[in-house]
């Protein structure tokens, strides 16, 4: 109901035979760049959910070139209710490198608002399946659905971080023409979240997954130029990951800046951060830079690179007057 698959991907939606992924395979292998690892992925649909001879199909396609070694393993997407005994079994024989899941939420009053067709009952039997067929799984959430909250897109990133995925995906609920969620926006039933809450709750729900060990390998929708069109409304951005982490670090700032403590919070303050972070820490446009400035008016802040510093560290030196 909220996903256009061919908007999205800018494709009509269709099943390819075993020729086509050959060939797609063939023409990826035909340019030359040094590569160590090369997966397969069937991406943009419910891989699990195809009848069981597409998916013998799908995967008999990629076996010449596992047994030729060019190619190392396969990956896919699906949804948490077509991850079955059966169909484990199924593509056993196979090396899958990562089950991605779409789970969206672990809020069953919001997956039955949005008419997703599972529950957080599926999803936590399809990564307990996963696990006992030692198979890595990832997961996909989304923020901004109907129905939900901050508070709640939080707490579907710590339930599934107990469960330990290897890794997760985060998207920004947008709002796709010729979709139900297209409709209750056109009809005022519902409203999409901005961009800054969209960035705010995506880096809460990052630093649960960070934090838990399970890495963030997407935030944000990438969409093609082509594709904009596509879009009516919804907190996109071309650098939305990038935003992202900008919040976090903002926020480190905010908080070390507070623990130098109110008789220290004025005259001249260094952010020093590793160099390949700096137009992280300054923010889009130097947006944090500015937004820390308002907070604490009385202090003159400068971004200091510092090599020595770990990626992701921002150290704050107060310089005496």
């Amino acid at each position: 109901m909220f996903c256009n698959q061919t908007a999205i991907t800018g494709q009509k939606a269709f099943l390819p035979d075993a020729p086509c992924v050959a060939g797609i395979i063939e023409t990826y292998l035909a340019h030359s760049m040094p590569r160590s690892r090369v997966e397969v992925a069937f991406f943009g649909g419910n891989f699990l959910g195809l009848a069981p001879g597409q998916i013998s199909d799908l995967l008999a396609s990629v076996r010449p070139f596992l047994n030729t070694g060019v190619v190392h393993g396969i990956r896919f997407s699906t949804r948490p209710d077509t991850v079955t005994k059966d169909r484990l079994e199924q593509i056993g024989t196979y090396p899958v490198s990562l089950v991605e899941l779409g789970v969206q939420s672990m809020d069953d009053q919001v997956l039955a608002k949005v008419n997703r067709g599972h529950t957080r009952k599926d999803t936590c039997r399809a990564l307990d399946l996963l696990g006992a067929f030692n198979m890595t799984a990832g997961v996909q959430i989304m923020a901004g659905l109907p129905g939900d909250t901050r508070e709640g897109v939080v707490q579907t990133a710590q339930t599934l971080a107990v469960m330990q995925p290897k890794t997760a995906r985060i998207y920004p609920a947008l709002v796709l023409k010729n979709t139900l969620l297209a409709r209750w926006y056109q009809q005022g039933t519902y409203q999409p979240l901005t961009l800054d809450q969209a960035v705010d709750i995506t880096s809460r729900a990052y630093g649960v997954f960070n934090q838990a060990g399970v890495t963030v390998i997407r935030m944000g929708v990438h969409v093609s130029d082509a594709q904009m069109g596509s879009i009516l409304a919804g907190p996109w951005h071309p650098a939305f990951g990038h935003l992202v982490l900008s919040r976090i670090l903002y926020r480190q700032t905010i908080r070390k800046i507070q623990a130098l403590g109110t008789s220290q919070v004025s005259g001249r303050i260094q952010l020093r951060i590793h160099p390949s972070r700096e137009s992280r820490l300054r923010g889009d446009r130097n947006s944090n830079l500015r937004r820390v400035e308002k907070k604490f008016p009385g202090m003159d802040f400068r971004v200091w690179p510092d090599p020595a510093l770990a990626m992701d560290q921002v150290k704050i030196v107060k310089i005496p007057a």
